[in-house]
């Protein structure tokens, strides 16, 4: 089970980060948590992974930072040279099905599928089995409906991700990553040292990682103005464990 940052960042465009987008490769299957703007270029640079090639899409939330490359994933698995045939699964929160509709209304067929099986979902609070994995999520408290997903991989010695999305945490997000067989990927786009509401800090996160016990803590949807060092210190000081603060491409092996 390999996990890649694809997009570190946040909607403020950046030279080193873009949009926030997640990788998880697990027994040949290619699951995308989010599709901020440039995602689809993120997945073939960082994951060699292709429009192709994607199994499963989970959305945390609908803000365009976090999906707005939808349409052109649909709009390019439409080309003649990329030949679907395999079904492509969509999941997310409450309002999935209205922005799909929405993008029908603006793209028209553009974003219908060729030659593959769409199956868009939203999820009703029920784990999920895909592949040898069990999915689970979690409401956060953002300004809109945002879930935090959990992925474990069932095939061998359990093995997990649990990836916050945007939001401070909530009792149902402690509850989905308590346990101590995964990592766990926080947003941190609060700047070091203050509060955001609807956001975590970095102190924030360090403290969820340290009640879930999580194995190592990957700091993630960094806005501008918050540097590697502080954003390190500020984690570390709540959080026992390993931290990395997320760069585009990079990779970690979580079992």
């Amino acid at each position: 089970m390999r996990y890649i940052t694809v997009g570190s960042g946040s909607g403020i465009p950046q030279s080193e980060r873009s949009s926030p987008c997640h990788l998880v490769c697990v027994n040949e299957k290619f699951i995308v948590v989010d599709l901020g703007p440039g995602s689809l270029w993120g997945l073939v640079r960082h994951g060699g992974v292709a429009p192709t090639d994607v199994d499963l899409v989970l959305f945390t939330h609908l803000h365009m930072d976090h999906c707005a490359d939808l349409g052109p994933l649909l709009f390019a698995l439409r080309a003649r040279e990329l030949v679907r045939t395999k079904p492509l699964t969509v999941i997310g929160p409450e309002g999935l099905l209205e922005h799909y509709s929405n993008l029908k209304g603006v793209w028209a067929h553009r974003v219908d599928p060729a030659g593959f099986e769409l199956s868009l979902h939203e999820w009703e609070g029920d784990r999920i089995s895909f592949g040898s994995c069990v999915i689970d999520a979690a409401l956060t408290n953002h300004s809109i409906t945002n879930l935090a997903w959990r992925i474990d991989d069932q095939k061998e010695a359990p093995c997990g991700i649990v990836l916050t999305g945007d939001g401070s945490p909530t009792r149902a997000l402690e509850h989905l990553a308590a346990s101590g067989d995964h990592i766990l990927v926080a947003e941190s786009a609060a700047v070091p040292g203050h509060l955001l509401d609807g956001h975590m800090n970095p102190s924030q996160a360090g403290d969820l990682a340290q009640t879930c016990l999580s194995k190592k803590l990957v700091l993630t949807h960094i806005n501008p103005g918050s540097s590697r060092e502080t954003l390190l210190r500020e984690a570390m000081a709540q959080f026992n464990g390993e931290v990395f603060v997320a760069e585009d491409g990079m990779e970690i092996e979580i079992a």
